[in-house]
């Protein structure tokens, strides 16, 4: 069990994150098919990952310990990859960490080394793991994750932090003066004026605790319900519908589905009249949920972020927990 004493002014600065972390998920996701029992909620998943795995990937394991879970994979999580460099300092400490252990594999050592086809294997490794464990589900794990943020600033907003941290997850208990955590490590930890994060995850199945250099960062299951591939966006849900209005939720669809939609073409997918197309777009331009763009005399419509979120968000809609 890991206990931690918070101030007043530790309860000021205590976060919750509203996005995921996707390098710690990638991460996660690579230990539950290392574990052929990762959880009953996770299961379905591990199943659907299973179905495409690369046994030559299986060599990623060895990177993997009961008590260390590799925590640099951040770049090779992105929607945009980079390479994942050995030398990075979170690299270099988890190298370390499996030295110390004795479990430091040839692989694991070959990264250690800096040797460049040690580099090459994590990083098709990653690529791979990527593939298949994470970005079919993207959207879906920011769902959960979100929904899980949402659901503890409720919380925070009725109890402030001490209804926080009540409630957060069965495997956290506060006193009103410490906070203890039922974790594998047995430590007594200070934040030393560090804020302290609370992160949901979709792929966690238990608490973790990270007290990285400039915050301290708590990560928790977001949820109990199964992990499910991200749904194809075919037509305007109906709880977009229900938000924006049929037509204008349509219009939405429309241009997250084509990007660089032209206001003919909109107008067209709405089966309206130009004037009335434009009309539509400008209030979803005005609402920040797509942007436009004139080349010569055509207008071409492209989602924002915030767009994009919306129209896949509303076909992801969670149940509420019980309790929650």
């Amino acid at each position: 069990m890991i206990r931690i004493r918070l101030t007043t002014d530790d309860l000021e600065r205590l976060q919750v994150a509203d996005a995921p972390d996707f390098g710690y998920e990638l991460a996660l996701g690579g230990a539950h098919m290392a574990d052929r029992a990762p959880g009953r909620h996770l299961s379905a998943w591990r199943l659907d990952v299973a179905r495409s795995w690369n046994p030559y990937h299986s060599r990623l394991f060895d990177l993997y310990t009961d008590f260390y879970l590799p925590a640099f994979f951040e770049e090779a999580a992105r929607t945009a990859p980079a390479p994942v460099d050995p030398e990075s300092p979170p690299a270099v400490a988890h190298l370390r960490d499996l030295a110390r252990s004795g479990a430091l594999t040839p692989f694991a050592r070959g990264l250690a080394e800096g040797h460049p086809s040690a580099a090459t294997a994590l990083d098709r490794m990653l690529s791979g793991l990527r593939a298949t464990a994470l970005d079919p589900y993207r959207r879906r794990i920011s769902s959960l994750v979100a929904t899980a943020s949402a659901r503890a600033r409720t919380h925070a907003a009725l109890g402030g932090p001490d209804g926080l941290l009540r409630s957060v997850h069965p495997s956290v208990s506060w006193d009103g003066r410490q906070l203890r955590l039922n974790t594998m490590v047995d430590a007594v930890e200070s934040l030393e004026g560090r804020p302290l994060v609370l992160q949901p995850s979709a792929l966690a199945t238990r608490i973790t605790f990270n007290p990285l250099a400039d915050t301290v960062i708590i990560s928790y299951p977001a949820a109990t319900t199964a992990l499910t591939r991200d749904p194809e966006l075919h037509a305007a849900p109906q709880a977009l519908q229900s938000l924006l209005g049929t037509t204008r939720a349509t219009a939405l669809v429309a241009v997250v589905r084509t990007p660089a939609l032209t206001t003919g073409q909109l107008a067209v997918a709405l089966a309206v009249s130009p004037a009335a197309a434009s009309r539509h777009a400008s209030a979803l331009r005005e609402s920040g949920l797509i942007a436009t763009t004139r080349n010569g005399q055509t207008v071409h419509h492209h989602a924002t972020r915030l767009g994009l979120d919306l129209a896949h968000g509303s076909s992801n809609a969670d149940r509420p927990q019980p309790g929650g």
